[in-house]
């Protein structure tokens, strides 16, 4: 969510709770002065101020409910450039670390794997998100024939993590809020010239072709 939409959406919350504690006690107080009318009165505009904010918060739970479970982090940065057939020149940057290494890529398409820690849906709506340890970068062809008959091209890229929620998830079974860990692959096309933003969502990892290089927002 956009946070100048956070800020505002939270800014009329208060006003309109305000205004609803304001008519509470008002039509408490006309009660209590047994001003029956006034008070019938009051009641209705609290009434309408309660069904305005009940409306108000349920909008906001669903936008915000949305923006949690559709989340994407950038990760990485790839770009690509054609060495000569089947061969690339590949650089990635590592947006958690800010590292950048080349790597020699044979193969029509890269592959990067990675080990993903999903937490369950009320999890991320707490505010957890999945988390990712790149292991590998590596080359694949389109023909599987090709693929059985030249020696791939791998490299690793597994850095040991502060917390590593693979191997604790993998020794206490029974941890709460941890829903699974799995390793995923994504491969796209290799092309010249081209470059490639990978992706963390809350259910693994996505590429995308982008037509210029981002900016080195790194994390860290």
């Amino acid at each position: 969510m956009n946070p100048s939409i956070e800020f505002y959406y939270f800014a009329f919350l208060v006003v309109n709770l305000s205004i609803l504690i304001f008519f509470f006690f008002r039509t408490l107080k006309m009660l209590k002065k047994k001003k029956i009318w006034a008070s019938c009165r009051n009641s209705g505009y609290l009434l309408l101020v309660l069904f305005f904010l009940i409306s108000l918060s349920l909008l906001g739970s669903n936008i915000f409910t949305y923006h949690r479970l559709t989340y994407e982090e950038p990760i990485a940065v790839l770009d690509v450039k054609r060495h000569k057939h089947q061969s690339y020149s590949v650089e990635l940057l590592q947006l958690d670390t800010c590292k950048i290494t080349s790597y020699r890529i044979n193969g029509d398409e890269w592959q990067i794997d990675a080990r993903i820690i999903k937490w369950h849906g009320w999890a991320n709506l707490l505010g957890l998100d999945a988390s990712f340890q790149l292991d590998r970068i590596s080359g694949r062809y389109q023909e599987i024939s090709q693929q059985r008959n030249n020696r791939p091209t791998v490299f690793s890229l597994e850095a040991k993590p502060d917390l590593d929620l693979w191997a604790l998830k993998k020794k206490y079974q029974w941890l709460p809020w941890l829903d699974a860990r799995y390793g995923q692959s994504v491969f796209l096309a290799m092309k010249d010239e081209q470059i490639y933003q990978l992706y963390i969502t809350q259910t693994g990892l996505i590429a995308r072709e982008i037509t210029a290089t981002p900016e080195k927002n790194c994390h860290s």
